[in-house]
């Protein structure tokens, strides 16, 4: 966790609001790949939201995971940032491994429409995509945008969020024959299907490489897995929800835990990658979404 946070304290606001530990117990079994005496876990803030960095391992360091771009699973995290001081140069000097193919300092122009899209890898093998932006709407230095699922079945991933979230995709596109695209990639001949939803301070996309395939997912994700392997919808409350979800035929895992505060009650999707729902519990205001302004 300290590597990772002086990794990339050194390109975005990166403030560590929580630190602490608990017992592997805690957590339950049948999420992990292994039993773990402790987990280490820290509550970062950003400008438009949190990340949650769970250590199973703490004091003992790990191989990297590289996880294809197209997937399957949480594949990135996206940091926005102005063109005239892009976030991608900060990586970069901070030894991000960068997969895109860009001559340029912020990225792949695809459209000309004022967003430039750089892929990279940081020390862990974990992918973050940067859009550099002409005309950004915000005036930090850089923050979060969205989270992507890389998904073997676009539509029915579309009909499961539409489920989870109550509300249908703001946009949908399906591309291909664009060699500026394959650039951001670094796949040739590149044919997708991407979606996105709209949860307020963020935004979940949707992709499906359709060439080459994203493949089927083989078995559940763990939560132990180095790598993306869930997010968080903040609600008020949580019996509720479970009862909701249920109704709609969303697979829940084991009991709710409650972690840091927090009353957190884990889910799967159709291909397997876990989500959580949580309700503040005792952790205070400043662990809050509510805190954040609405995506622009």
């Amino acid at each position: 966790i300290d590597a990772t946070v002086a990794f990339y304290s050194k390109a975005v606001p990166y403030n560590v609001v929580k630190r602490y530990r608990v017992k592997g117990s805690t957590i339950p079994k049948g999420l992990m790949s292994a039993r773990h005496k402790s987990v280490d876990i820290a509550l970062v803030e950003m400008p438009t939201g949190f990340i949650q960095l769970m250590d199973f391992e703490p004091g003992k360091t790990s191989p990297s995971n590289i996880r294809p771009v197209i997937g399957p699973g949480y594949t990135h995290i996206c940091f926005q940032s102005s063109s005239k001081d892009p976030a991608i140069a900060r990586f970069m000097a901070a030894g991000l491994d960068i997969i895109s193919r860009f001559g340029k300092p912020d990225g792949v122009d695809i459209g000309g429409y004022g967003v430039r899209y750089a892929y990279g890898r940081d020390p862990d093998g974990i992918m973050i995509e940067n859009e550099s932006l002409d005309a950004p709407k915000r005036t930090e230095a850089s923050w979060i945008t969205h989270i992507a699922n890389s998904v073997h079945d676009r539509d029915k991933m579309l009909v499961f969020y539409e489920k989870l979230l109550g509300h249908r995709a703001h946009r949908t596109i399906e591309q291909e024959n664009r060699p500026r695209l394959d650039d951001v990639a670094n796949i040739d001949n590149l044919a997708i299907k991407g979606g996105w939803f709209n949860v307020g301070n963020m935004e979940i996309e949707v992709w499906e490489y359709s060439r080459p395939k994203t493949p089927a997912p083989t078995g559940r994700r763990k939560l132990d897995e180095i790598g993306y392997n869930a997010f968080a919808l903040e609600v008020t409350d949580l019996k509720a929800e479970q009862v909701r979800l249920r109704k709609l035929g969303i697979e829940l895992a084991e009991p709710a835990v409650k972690l840091g505060g927090w009353m957190v009650q884990y889910g799967y999707d159709p291909e397997g990658n876990l989500f959580a729902v949580q309700q503040n519990i005792t952790a205070g205001n400043e662990q809050s979404v509510t805190r954040f302004s609405a995506l622009r």
